[in-house]
């Protein structure tokens, strides 16, 4: 399944603004996702070689720990 371009641009804002919200840096994201720095980053901006699974995981993530800081989620791909 692939993103439209404008689902692609809610889908990035989503999760930068998530990550910016959650206040973790993406040294923890990382290890607690098992990522790389380099898949973190093209995960995160959404890039031409993200994968689609690493991203699904990532805004997952993001979503569980805003709602552990008692936090509202963004969410633009709804």
């Amino acid at each position: 399944m692939s993103l439209t371009p404008e689902q692609r641009n809610n889908v990035g804002k989503e999760l930068r603004d998530n990550f910016k919200l959650s206040g973790l840096t993406p040294e923890v994201i990382q290890a607690d996702l098992a990522f790389s720095h380099e898949q973190f980053d093209e995960t995160i901006k959404l890039g031409p070689t993200s994968d689609e699974a690493a991203v699904s995981t990532l805004r997952n993530y993001l979503e569980e720990k805003l709602k552990e800081q008692g936090k509202e989620p963004s969410s633009y791909s709804e």
